[in-house]
């Protein structure tokens, strides 16, 4: 997916990173400003659309929403994401919990949890949408208290989101592009955009049906 022009660079001390391996990714191979700074909702719905395949109802959507709610007129650094319990939410799947009292979230990777993401499946190379249920079940038994109904929508997106991007037509979603993208928060070597375009209508159907799969799930108890 990379080019000469668009390799991946990790961030520099100073650059703004967010708790969203879609858009690290974008800006660590400069498809949107490395820096992670001054990003403007046009910028967000253009690389979008032409590097994950996001229909523009879907890609502004996304944009203008998290530009409203975190940014100042309608601009963006990646690190306004973080702040908590705006968009970003506890129980992430790679990211750990903000800290009491914190105001934002932690932006890198929590290795353990990234390992427990890849270790759900017993298949050495892939995941499928079943796994990716069960590690948000088994993170959101980890909370004090249930997320808000916009938080477990954010989070039921998520999955949907990750499970169009990744998943091949034999319904497996490899590990290794997992483990590039919300690892190392890049786009995955040999992976290529959806040819298929992501809509938003097709998404939310998706996302209730994360939320039915949710609900079949037997999440394990809270460990302290």
């Amino acid at each position: 997916m990379s080019t000469l022009n668009h390799g991946f660079v990790r961030p520099s001390h100073g650059d703004s990173r967010s708790p969203c391996p879609a858009l690290n990714a974008l800006a660590n191979h400069s498809y949107l400003p490395h820096d992670g700074r001054d990003i403007s909702a046009f910028q967000l719905t253009s690389a979008l659309r032409e590097h994950y395949h996001l229909s523009l109802p879907f890609a502004a959507l996304l944009s203008i929403f998290g530009t409203l709610i975190c940014g100042w007129r309608f601009k963006i650094d990646l690190g306004d994401l973080a702040q908590h319990n705006m968009i970003e939410h506890d129980a992430s799947l790679t990211y750990a919990d903000a800290m009491p009292g914190s105001k934002y979230a932690p932006v890198d990777v929590d290795d353990e949890l990234l390992q427990k993401l890849l270790d759900v499946s017993q298949n050495s190379n892939y995941l499928t949408l079943d796994d990716l249920v069960k590690v948000r079940a088994a993170r959101d038994a980890t909370l004090d208290q249930p997320l808000s109904l916009l938080h477990d929508a954010i989070s039921r997106g998520e999955i949907a989101l990750t499970a169009k991007l990744f998943t091949n037509p034999e319904g497996q979603i490899p590990k290794q592009f997992i483990r590039e993208w919300f690892g190392e928060q890049r786009l995955p070597e040999g992976w290529y955009r959806p040819k298929f375009m992501i809509g938003l209508i097709s998404t939310i159907k998706l996302v209730r049906l994360v939320g039915q799969l949710l609900k079949k799930v037997t999440s394990p108890k809270k460990v302290d």
